[in-house]
């Protein structure tokens, strides 16, 4: 009978596989280790443990964020942008303050120190030199200035 290369053949060699062979090539299984175990768990536990402690301290630490208000083009030389900070009683935050022309390019900045504030949300408003006539004008980022 000619043999068909499209048969498949045996799954398994024939035959048992003698233990002795096989621990010396892969070595002895224990069945799973506990002391892998435990490592897994007590490494698992720091981690745990860690997310926890950086949480709290996140939670802890006084947040800012801002509202814009509006803006006023003055002339081409300055814009007065008017916001609103929002942040813990008693905190002090830099704002960087910027002016755009009509390509969206910067044509102000202005960095300002607010605070300590005496209330949760102050109202505050900041005139911007720009090199050439804005189109608008906003609040690009504040963050809690410590112990300024």
């Amino acid at each position: 009978m000619p043999i068909n290369p499209t048969t498949p053949g045996p799954a398994h060699p024939a035959g048992p596989v003698d233990p002795a062979i096989m621990a010396a090539r892969y070595g002895r299984g224990n069945g799973g280790s506990r002391r892998g175990l435990a490592v897994a768990g007590v490494v698992a536990a720091l981690l745990l443990i860690g997310a926890v402690v950086l949480q709290a301290t996140a939670l802890s630490r006084p947040s800012v964020r801002t509202e814009d208000l509006g803006f006023t083009v003055q002339d081409a030389t300055r814009v007065t942008v008017r916001f609103n900070v929002i942040t813990d009683p008693g905190a002090t935050v830099r704002c960087t303050v910027g002016a755009l022309n009509e390509s969206f390019t910067q044509v102000g900045f202005r960095e300002v120190v607010i605070g300590p504030v005496s209330a949760r949300t102050t109202s505050h408003q900041v005139e911007v030199t720009t090199t050439e006539l804005a189109t608008t004008g906003s609040v690009d980022s504040c963050a809690i200035v410590d112990g300024e």
